[in-house]
Order: C-alpha cells, then structure tokens, then sequence
C-alpha cells in the first residue's frame, strides 16, 4: 500500500469523480434552519415584492455560488416576484449574465421563457404592465409557452440586470435613496424609468430581500449600507470556507439565513424539489454526491494507509530505500 503508485489515486479520484455525474446517486441531504429561513421567506413573496441577487464573486468560486443564485431566482420567477441582479466586481457581470442565460435556457429540460424588453413595448404602451394580465395578454396575441417551459419572464418586468458599477458600496448606498440614479439604464441598455419594476420598487427601501452570493468579505457591504442604514433584509450565500465567519450574523438576527458552499445549495434545491417548485433538484445537488464519493474515498486511503503504516510497511519502505 504504501509503494502504490500515487497516479493510481489520482485515477480513483477522478473516476469517482465523473461516476455521480453519469449514474445519479441521490444521497441524502437534510436541509438545515440557515437555508429553510431563506426559502420560507422567498416563499412568501408575490409579484407586490421584489429581491435583489448580488452576484459578489469571481469564476474561482463560480461552482459553489453560481447554484445558490440560480435556486433562488428559479424560487422567485415561481413566485412572479421581481428579481434586480446587480454585481460586486467586474467579473460578477459575467456571472450573472451566466446564471439567467442558464435558468432562461430553451435547451435545458426546465426553463423560463425569456421575453425582452423590446419584444413587450406594445404591451407597456397600452398599460398593460401587471403580471397576470401581461401573460393573458401576451398569450392572446398569439404565444405558446413552450412544452417544457415553467413560465413567461419579461425583461424589466420579471428581471432587470443591472450588472457592475465601480465602488460598488457607495452604489449600494446611493440605491438607498433611488436605484435609477446608480443604474440608469440596465446591461442591455434599457432605461430603468421605462421598467414597470423599477418604478414600483425605486429604492432599496422598497426591496424585500438582497441575497448576496458572495465568495470573499464584499457580503459585508450589504450588512453595513443595507441591512444597518435601511433595515434591509439580507441573507448570505457564501462559500464553504466563508461560512463559519458569518455565523454570527444569524445569531445576531442581522441576516435571515445563509446557504453555506455547495451544501447551502443543495439543500435549497432539495427544498424547491420537495415544494414543488422544480421537477429535480439541480447541479449542486448532482455535486454533493461528486464531493461525497471523493471525501469517501480519500478517507478510505487514509485508513488503509495508516493499517499499512502500523503493520509495518513503513520500517520496510525505508530498510530497502536506505540500502538502495
């Protein structure tokens, strides 16, 4: 055991790796208070309340983070409840652009039929801006949802991306007072004045939640300019290691809840499962028995490296090393 070629373990860990993704295991995940907190919330919003996603992290964490945001804008497009997606740092933009592509994608087996702004004028022109009767509208005019879509989501009605902006703290405290005045037109470059979103939520004070996944401290600026100023409600989606930092903002009752690394999001997608929001649960899911199978495995290693090490094989290793 203890000559064992490493390449070989190299080997295992890779295929044990890619099996999960082959042949869906489905182990177990129970869901905890941290996240139930945020999904309960969500679940009592309607199309009256609004959220904000910050998308506050980089591609290094994209695996962990990337799911947490896309559970909770699948919860809210369930619920019609409008979803402003802003971000952190410059390579946020991106991220989120990547996430709404991704639960707005016609090729996936579960999707949201995305509607541009541009594509619905006529309707804004006429008034017709209310969810329920925008989508009777919308269907009388001649569109079929598609088959194995979940529902209609309108660009500025739905979803507005605002996407980056410099000093991104200050901006948070400058949406405060007027969110158009930190982002007047959206990434596409739609003017915000023209989005029936915006114009029943203008501020941050009229925002029900700011989910923030985050993969470094830039959470924290939400804690300090929203939830202090305001009185905003935030919750956290950060990575695994992050998580225990951040703990005490639960004991302290200054976030709802926290999904912690690629587990929070599972457990967010068991929820919407077991709720009957999606049909299954997603990625994060299908990672956690990718990181269970690999954690069982090297734990596997570890034991029978250290039988091999105390029956002997190491004194062994090293006489016939030390006599060539």
């Amino acid at each position: 055991m203890l000559n064992i070629d490493r390449r070989w373990i190299f080997l295992a860990i890779g295929v044990v790796s890619i099996i999960p993704f082959l042949v869906g295991i489905g182990m177990p995940i129970t869901t905890t208070t941290e996240v139930e907190s945020i999904f309960d919330y969500v679940n009592e919003l309607d199309k009256e309340d609004a959220i904000f996603i910050s998308f506050d992290y980089a591609p290094g964490t994209q695996a962990e983070n990337t799911p947490m945001a896309v559970a909770v804008m699948r919860h809210a497009f369930y619920n019609d409840v409008p979803v402003f997606m802003t971000a952190y740092p410059p390579l946020g933009h991106g991220m989120a652009i990547g996430a709404l592509d991704y639960v707005t994608n016609p090729a996936l087996s579960v999707f949201y039929q995305r509607v541009s702004f541009e594509e619905w004028a006529d309707f804004r022109e006429a008034g017709i801006t209310d969810k329920d009767e925008l989508v009777a509208a919308w269907e009388n005019d001649g569109n079929e949802l598609p088959e194995n879509a979940s529902g209609w989501v309108f660009e500025g009605r739905d979803f507005a991306l605002l996407g980056y902006a410099p000093v991104f703290s200050l901006v948070i405290l400058g949406m405060t007072a007027s969110i158009e005045a930190q982002y007047p037109q959206d990434t596409y470059g739609n003017p915000l004045s023209e989005m029936p979103m915006l114009r029943e939520h203008k501020s941050l004070r009229e925002i029900d939640l700011a989910l923030t996944t985050a993969g470094s401290s830039a959470c924290r600026a939400w804690i300090v300019y929203g939830r202090e100023k305001i009185g905003l409600p935030v919750a956290f989606g950060v990575t695994a290691v992050m998580a225990t930092d951040y703990y005490p903002y639960i004991q302290s009752g200054q976030i709802i809840g926290q999904m912690g690394g690629l587990r929070g999001a599972a457990e967010y997608e068991v929820l919407l499962f077991e709720n009957g929001i999606t049909e299954t649960t997603g990625k994060a899911f299908t990672g956690m028995d990718v990181q269970s199978a690999a954690h069982l495995l090297i734990i596997l290693l570890i034991i029978m490296g250290n039988i091999a090490f105390f029956a002997g094989g190491f004194n062994k290793k090293t006489k016939l090393k030390g006599r060539g």
